[in-house]
């Protein structure tokens, strides 16, 4: 804090000119990839020297003080603000001293307003701590430390959530590791048995019972291995067709009498060489007319014969072809 000049106590006094009110020379050191839009000098600020109260240079003296006002009022509610007449100013300027009621927009007001073209003049904001109150540190210290607590539980969250997340698919590997284990004991291993729980009632570090591994044979081994067969036999019987191809019902039709005549030819056949007698009545047969002319009768039987081919095939319903609605034009 700097006493102000002419030993007045009030904070609205009017400071010297201290060295963090001079605007710094731009930075040219700096490496291409941090260079920004803007030239701008470097410098460091810590929450001692940030402030509430902005100190604002080079405002054209043509009464824009309301102007000036309106500007800041857009990063903030401003409490107080006026004229600082015995700063030490260059000719045709003003300086203005504004109090914001928060230092949130106080830090958004000089970082926006700084260098900024304002009727014609080019602003210069600087942070002046040493108009704040004792009260008005011990504020900004006191929100500074809870933004800096809540901002490490923050952190601790975020690191404990992402831990979760990596422990879940280790967790999700033991338990498929463990199922596997069980599952090759349990079926791989015939002399296994189910573990018996400990004296605290867990199965962790389970005791398993010799005693029942001695009897045993290879009686046991050769039943397990039967009822393996068997259920592999039952799955093969049980598993579902093989996918049914789709055939014309003209081509059922042509295949359904294709059998018909084998299974005929075969009857006669197997009759010829078996020579068995028929038993019961014999059939009579359908008179023939005879026609007195070979090439007649040929002619008669293979329509008699077309007719009965006919007749055993069912009826086909027509397909009525769909007519397609005409367009309007």
């Amino acid at each position: 804090m700097a006493a102000p000049r002419n030993n007045n106590s009030s904070c609205w006094g009017v400071p010297d000119v201290y060295k963090h009110h001079e605007q710094k020379k731009i930075c040219i050191s700096r490496p291409k990839y941090r260079d920004g839009r803007r030239d701008r000098a470097v410098k460091v600020y810590t929450i001692n020297l940030e402030s509430n109260y902005l100190m604002i240079q080079g405002v054209p003296a043509i009464g824009v003080m309301t102007e000036l006002i309106q500007l800041c009022a857009l990063y903030g509610t401003v409490e107080e603000y006026r004229p600082l007449d015995e700063y030490p100013a260059e000719e045709f300027t003003e300086v203005y001293l504004v109090k914001f009621q928060k230092l949130t927009s106080a830090r958004a007001a000089k970082r926006r307003m700084d260098e900024k073209s304002f009727y014609g003049g080019l602003l210069h904001v600087c942070y002046v701590p040493e108009y704040e109150t004792v009260e008005d540190t011990r504020l900004k210290l006191q929100d500074r430390r809870r933004y800096i607590i809540r901002a490490v539980r923050n952190k601790a969250r975020e690191k404990e959530q992402k831990e979760a997340v990596n422990e879940k698919p280790t967790s999700s590997e033991k338990a498929t590791t463990s199922e596997t284990e069980y599952h090759y004991h349990r079926h791989g291993n015939p002399h296994w048995t189910i573990p018996t729980e400990d004296k605290m009632g867990t199965l962790h570090n389970a005791i398993i019972d010799t005693k029942r591994l001695e009897p045993h044979s290879s009686s046991s081994c050769q039943a397990s291995l039967d009822k393996d067969r068997g259920t592999e036999q039952r799955l093969t019987l049980n598993q579902a067709p093989a996918a049914v191809r789709f055939v014309p019902r003209t081509t059922q039709l042509e295949n359904r009498k294709r059998r018909m005549e084998e299974a005929a030819d075969h009857s006669l056949t197997d009759v010829t060489i078996n020579n068995e007698p028929l038993i019961g009545p014999k059939l009579p047969e359908p008179p023939k007319l005879d026609m007195e002319d070979v090439s007649l009768n040929t002619t008669a039987n293979l329509i008699r014969n077309t007719l009965k081919k006919v007749e055993s095939v069912p009826d086909l319903k027509p397909v009525e072809k769909k007519v397609k609605p005409r367009r309007r034009i």
